[in-house]
């Protein structure tokens, strides 16, 4: 058979090409254009990865490997190579079959797009071969173009038909048709498989919905079970239990870590670990937030950290990667409010790539554990208020109730020892043992002791009534000495038996204590005495809340004792005040009235003396010396009497009648014009003088003020004396020139014993009661005095008398 060569030829020696036309390949892609189908390489499919055969999300990749396929089957060589050159434009992979058996068995490895198959063939023809083809699953789809040199007989062609040929060519043939109709089925081999494609992508998409929905009502479910849980904590230490022992083990992770943020947010301090080695934690109970870590990292910048691999841990933390226990980490912020709390840690046995769901559920997990946490802290800071609350209430009844006692002690000091001790047992414990340090503040005395028991408290006090506390030895004595208070909640036979002095230890074990405390009164800044307490029964022992119940409880005795003793020292002084008082105004009483008899019958023998005739010069002077001296000491011995009367409280006593305050005043003032020769006193008088006054008192009044006035004045200046009548009363002025009254005086002016400064006219012979009587004797008739004095206006005394008595 010849072959082919310028032009190609059937078997039958007829060209199989038509000379003179272009080639073209109707359906092929222009140029250009990118595509697997440009190449006539056959595809060779990379080996899969078993990590990605493992994983069922990842997508369909395109089918690059199922380049499309022709089946060229020929047993002419000639022929074949024809073909191939004929189709050979169309860039698709051509296979060479020279017989039936060779077409089946490459049918078995490889798929076509369409098959040219040569009717008639040594062996098997084609329409055995097409009717082999047919009959098996892989195979019966793939379309068969019959090719033959014969003539072209109805029979035949019914015959290639019923084989299942999709079209019977006649040869020879021509390259355009050729290509055109295998173009067809190569383009329709493409959309099928592309159909395939789709419709493998589509059903990994449902795939993955699927498992995403799964997913996503697992992790719906688990944070449903964690919040469950996590609502029924109301502590700081339930949470974290919850979190452990039932919240985290659905995370998968190999290890897990709970850290908060201290007090002042500068490090973390590890609450809770699980998973990791002991020996992998040392040093990690607290970690600075400047260390470079995933969880210190998370804090920092209040967002989720991720660590996929071993190599970006290492990238990421160059100095700690390395020493990673696991090779993927998530640090989860703990975030409230808009700011870090802490942060979870978890770790994982794989590299992970964390996707979105994962993110999305590690971070609500990390904000539900968040929110419980905060929500805990919130109740044990509710809780703690209200227990400080409590606390207070019943520290503040206690100490109303303990202060009532005190004071109905009534300042009683032996009674208010025994309302100590019976306070301090009522709410604090069994016994009660009240010290006080003695005045010289180096020896303890024994105040008062109490115990539930009588015949304990009984024992208690013999026993340390013969053997008395000694000031720094023991408990006892060492408290009064550094005033420091002592708690021991859980006393052991060996701790107490080495705090207390020899001679109580046998006491120990006939009264047994549990828990004792003992705390110093302080008054005044010192150390006043010691308060012990003691409790027998076991399991409650003292607390450092009750501590400071004692404390209190001991300052309010201190001061109530400190008052006590204040209340009757102050008490003995007032009663030794009173006595010399008492005695010193009895004594001037009565010296005052045994010197009145003496001083009457120097009086009268001096008058005796004037009234005689004969006397020289010189003995009349010495008897006028002898009756002024002794007017003089009749006056002073008067203003004794008044003061002893208005200061024992009886009052001086008055003799109300009607009177003219008018004419008793120029009566007054003539009377002392007569002892003071060449001075000026001027009288002014208006208004209605009539009143009920004493006419004596108020004339030994103007004649206190007026003394004072020429007293006080310069003897070249006149004394000005006014009486005013007014609607409710009388007022009577009395003003002089001269030195003003210091002002520092001014507010003692008229206090017994009060005297001012010497003047010219009268040297300091006063004793100082006659403005202090003046003001008695105003005060009884209801009246009052004032004084003003300044340089300017000199010295003005006033005085204001209603006209009747007021009671």
């Amino acid at each position: 058979m010849p072959q082919l060569c310028s032009r190609v030829q059937d078997e039958k020696g007829r060209p199989l090409l038509h000379p003179g036309k272009k080639t073209s390949v109707p359906g092929a892609p222009p140029r250009g254009l990118p595509g697997p189908w440009l190449s006539s390489r056959t595809f060779q499919a990379s080996p899969a990865r078993p990590e990605d055969a493992a994983r069922s999300d990842k997508a369909p990749s395109r089918p690059q490997a199922e380049e499309p396929g022709v089946l060229l089957v020929d047993d002419h060589p000639a022929n074949l190579v024809a073909l191939e050159a004929i189709l050979s434009p169309l860039g698709v992979r051509l296979t060479k079959a020279s017989s039936g058996e060779q077409a089946l068995r490459l049918l078995l490895s490889q798929e076509f797009a369409v098959i040219l198959l040569d009717v008639q063939m040594a062996g098997l023809n084609g329409y055995e071969t097409a009717g082999l083809i047919k009959q098996r699953e892989r195979t019966r789809n793939i379309p068969i173009i019959f090719l033959t040199a014969h003539s072209q007989d109805e029979t035949e062609v019914l015959a290639g038909y019923a084989q299942g040929a999709v079209d019977y060519l006649r040869k020879p043939l021509s390259p355009e048709v050729l290509r055109s109709k295998v173009s067809v089925f190569i383009e329709l081999f493409r959309a099928q498989h592309q159909v395939r494609y789709q419709a493998e992508l589509l059903r990994h998409q449902e795939a993955q919905a699927r498992e995403a929905a799964t997913r996503s009502a697992d992790y719906i479910a688990r944070l449903q079970a964690l919040t469950s849980l996590l609502a029924e904590a109301t502590s700081v230490t339930q949470v974290v239990q919850a979190l452990f022992e039932h919240g985290l083990v659905t995370l998968e992770s190999s290890a897990t870590s709970l850290c908060l943020l201290d007090p002042s947010r500068q490090a973390l301090e590890l609450i809770q670990t699980v998973g990791y080695p002991p020996e992998a934690l040392k040093g990690l109970e607290r970690i600075p937030l400047t260390y470079s870590v995933p969880l210190t990292e998370a804090v920092r910048e209040g967002r989720a950290q991720w660590v996929s691999s071993r190599a970006e841990s290492l990238a990421r933390y160059p100095a700690q990667g390395a020493s990673f226990l696991f090779p993927s980490v998530a640090a989860l912020p703990l975030i409230v409010r808009g700011q870090a709390i802490g942060v979870l840690g978890l770790s994982f046995p794989r590299e992970r790539i964390f996707s979105e769901d994962d993110r999305a559920f590690l971070n609500a997990v990390a904000h539900i554990s968040a929110q419980a946490i905060d929500r805990a802290r919130l109740y044990d800071e509710e809780r703690l208020a209200h227990e400080r609350v409590r606390n207070a209430a019943a520290r503040l009844k206690v100490l109303a109730e303990a202060t009532d006692a005190f004071s109905a002690a009534n300042r009683d000091l032996p009674a208010l020892f025994e309302a100590i001790s019976h306070q301090v047992v009522r709410h604090m414990g069994d016994s009660s043992i009240l010290h006080l340090l003695s005045a010289s503040g180096d020896r303890m005395e024994l105040a008062s002791v109490r115990h539930v028991d009588p015949a304990h408290q009984e024992y208690l006090l013999q026993l340390m009534g013969a053997h008395p506390a000694r000031f720094g030895e023991g408990m006892l004595g060492q408290v009064a000495q550094t005033g420091q208070s002592v708690l021991i909640p859980t006393v052991t036979p060996e701790d107490l038996s080495g705090r207390v002095q020899p001679e109580y230890r046998p006491s120990l074990e006939r009264i047994p204590i549990h828990t004792c405390l003992v705390v110093p009164l302080w008054a005044q800044g010192r150390i006043i005495g010691t308060l012990a307490c003691a409790r027998s029964t076991p399991g409650i022992s003292f607390t450092q809340e009750e501590l400071r119940l004692m404390e209190e409880l001991a300052g309010k005795a201190a001061m109530s004792i400190e008052n006590a003793r204040l209340f009757q020292q102050q008490q003995r002084t007032q009663e030794e005040l009173r006595r010399r008082t008492e005695f010193e105004q009895q004594l001037i009483g009565i010296v005052s009235h045994d010197l009145r008899n003496p001083l009457g019958a120097i009086t009268m023998a001096a008058g005796l003396l004037q009234a005689s005739p004969g006397l020289s010069e010189r003995q009349l002077k010495a008897a006028q010396r002898i009756a002024s001296s002794c007017e003089r000491a009749t006056r002073l011995i008067r203003d004794l009497l008044d003061f002893t009367q208005a200061r024992l409280g009886t009052g001086i006593p008055l003799n109300r009648r009607p009177m003219d305050l008018h004419d008793v005043t120029r009566h007054v003032v003539d009377e002392v014009l007569l002892t003071h020769p060449g001075r000026h006193v001027q009288v002014e008088s208006s208004g209605e003088g009539w009143g009920e006054w004493d006419p004596d008192r108020i004339a030994q009044v103007l004649t206190n003020l007026l003394g004072n006035a020429l007293a006080y004045s310069p003897a070249h200046t006149p004394v000005r004396v006014r009486t005013l009548g007014e609607p409710e009363g009388a007022r009577l002025e009395v003003h002089n020139q001269g030195t003003p009254i210091p002002a520092e005086l001014l507010p003692r002016l008229f206090e017994p014993l009060t005297r001012g400064a010497p003047s010219e006219n009268q040297p300091n012979r006063s004793i100082g009661l006659g403005l202090y009587i003046v003001r008695e004797i105003l005060a009884g008739h209801g009246g009052t005095i004032e004084v003003a004095s300044n340089e300017a206006a000199g010295t003005t005394f006033t005085v204001r008398l209603p006209r009747r008595s007021l009671t």
